[in-house]
């Protein structure tokens, strides 16, 4: 009987590419990055651009070519507090860094004034977004002796590793949300330029996830580390926190696109396109303030976005008992819509609000 694969002998770690050598695997051991805890590979698809050709006096389809190979990949986790925000650089490149503090994008690629004066999400230069090489690795349990053939003229054996390596892997999007009872999970979406072979070779050890190379989780967050703030509308110009938030979740997105040449199925180059950054939070309903927000945007001058403090209207900030933080701030929000729930007897009213912002700023403390 044939072995039967699970996620319990797998792993996905990955590793940067250098920049401008997009679908270019790092060095095997710079591959030792994870995404966090509980991680998934949600999907996993390679297509193969195939055109069938006909040809006349048939109605069967003749012959086969192939055009661009491009693949997609979806996985979601659980943040981790001091693994996990290594994945803002392929967003915003290498980010500032001081005493365990990291900022993301750093001060030196900011091409306008926002969050805290410095909030731009792109560098000055139309520069590419930096690739990764992505690995997910499959153990056969080593109990069955009748296990994948390895393609070496139909010979079976035990404790085969199947390694599929993701190539030129860009983030499309990057998710955060949480909501009450729930942990910080995040998901991504990528793109990726190229899968040359998969290959699988023997070994005698499990599958590399735990070895002592690798990043290892730490400390997930939860929606009980986490504060939501605005600014309260008042004249002394401070941020309150919202308070009763249920679910809050918050998407940056890079739209960037793979782009082929003459000479080659695989994408040779990547390129950005609008960085988009929307969230949303659900909240209880406590006065008019989110929704007048709303009117006086399209009828009141100069409100084309939400009040901020030091240029920053919204704040999402995680804390856990060790201290560690993750604070995402944005500035120039506009809200999208407003809407209401629960106007019923003996039910609590809940409010929820979409919005859409110009600016992100980002800064993991691990101290």
């Amino acid at each position: 009987m044939a072995a039967v694969y699970t996620g319990g002998s797998a792993s996905v770690l990955y590793g940067y590419e250098a920049a401008g050598s997009l679908g270019t695997a790092p060095a095997a051991n710079t591959i030792i990055n994870i995404f966090g805890l509980n991680q998934k590979v949600s999907s996993l698809s390679l297509q193969t651009g195939q055109m069938p050709l006909n040809k006349l006096g048939q109605v069967e389809v003749s012959k086969f070519a192939y055009g661009q190979q491009q693949g997609t990949v979806n996985l979601g986790f659980v943040w981790d507090s001091e693994k996990s925000d290594k994945i803002f650089k392929a967003l915003f490149g290498a980010p500032s860094s001081a005493s365990n503090v990291d900022t993301y994008p750093a001060s030196s690629t900011i091409p306008f004034t926002g969050v805290a004066g410095a909030s731009g999400s792109v560098s000055v230069s139309p520069s590419s977004p930096l690739s990764l090489t992505t690995q997910i690795k499959v153990l056969t349990p080593s109990t069955n002796a009748d296990n994948m053939n390895d393609g070496s003229g139909g010979t079976n054996h035990a404790n085969d590793s199947l390694t599929r390596t993701l190539k030129g892997c860009i983030v499309q999007s990057l998710a955060l949300s949480t909501s009450i009872g729930e942990v910080l999970n995040a998901t991504i979406d990528m793109a990726f330029a190229r899968e040359d072979s998969t290959s699988v070779s023997i070994t005698n050890s499990f599958i590399e996830q735990n070895a002592t190379a690798n990043d290892q989780a730490t400390t997930p967050y939860t929606f009980a580390h986490g504060a939501l703030q605005m600014e309260n509308g008042a004249s002394s110009a401070a941020m309150a926190d919202v308070t009763e938030v249920q679910d809050v979740d918050i998407t940056l997105s890079t739209n960037a696109e793979l782009l082929w040449g003459l000479g080659s199925h695989h994408a040779t180059n990547v390129f950005r396109k609008i960085f988009d950054v929307t969230g949303r939070f659900r909240t209880s309903f406590k006065n008019k303030a989110l929704i007048q927000a709303v009117i006086d945007q399209s009828r009141v001058a100069g409100t084309e976005t939400i009040q901020e403090v030091a240029n920053v209207g919204l704040s999402l900030t995680f804390t856990n008992p060790s201290n560690k933080s993750l604070k995402i701030e944005l500035g120039g929000i506009s809200i999208t819509d407003h809407s209401t729930s629960g106007i019923e007897p003996a039910e609590p009213i809940f409010e929820e609000v979409n919005f859409k912002a110009k600016s992100v700023r980002i800064v993991s403390d691990h101290t």
